[in-house]
């Protein structure tokens, strides 16, 4: 098990810089849900546009979340190591 306190200065930086990343890509995907979510309450009487700003949320929002919250996961696992 490693700790932070073995972690090189160039890989402090490097796990940093890619915390930073991460947070950022998080919260523009998370953005993306919430303004598709409210855009959904103006289109909820027309099915068509509804069904097209769903596939976009998921797409767009949904399915890069997943990954970046994968990409934390593995990230933590291999801190673990």
């Amino acid at each position: 098990m490693s700790s932070e306190k073995d972690l090189s200065p160039s890989t402090k930086t490097g796990r940093h810089e890619q915390l930073r990343q991460l947070q950022h890509d998080m919260k523009t995907y998370l953005g993306v849900v919430t303004m598709g979510l409210q855009a959904l309450e103006v289109v909820r009487e027309d099915p068509e546009e509804f069904a097209e700003l769903s596939q976009t949320i998921a797409e767009e929002g949904v399915e890069p979340l997943k990954q970046v919250v994968a990409e934390i996961v593995d990230l933590a696992m291999n801190e673990q190591e």
